[in-house]
């Protein structure tokens, strides 16, 4: 069964719309405000973003690879939220290790699909 990698892939991809563009919003306004920290998260938030969509891309054929990936974005979210003023980055950062959580887990049911085979 694919329904793991499945249903990561569908949450990753609603979810990387979501912080696509509220890190593009931050990242603008920002900017118009004069504050470089919070423009430097907005950026961060993008390739977040970016991470995330690859991370629901391989969710389904590597989720080996989609796991690395969205663990890649969490300790990212994570980091740039405690020094930059996007702290929603941190709330990013957790999501994105949860999803890394169930692509281990989607990992493991495919291996158990392949020995069962």
């Amino acid at each position: 069964e694919l329904t793991m990698r499945v249903a990561v892939t569908i949450i990753g991809l609603f979810l990387m719309v979501a912080l696509l563009a509220q890190s593009c919003a931050v990242g603008a306004l920002s900017s118009i405000g004069d504050d470089e920290a919070l423009t430097g998260g907005g950026a961060v938030g993008i390739i977040v973003a970016l991470l995330f969509l690859l991370g629901s891309a391989f969710a389904i054929g590597v989720p080996t690879l989609a796991m690395i990936l969205f663990l890649l974005a969490g300790l990212l979210a994570l980091g740039v939220a405690s020094t930059s003023g996007f702290t929603d980055l941190q709330i990013w950062g957790i999501i994105a290790l949860f999803l890394a959580t169930l692509c281990f887990f989607g990992r493991r049911e495919k291996r158990r699909k392949q020995q069962s085979a």
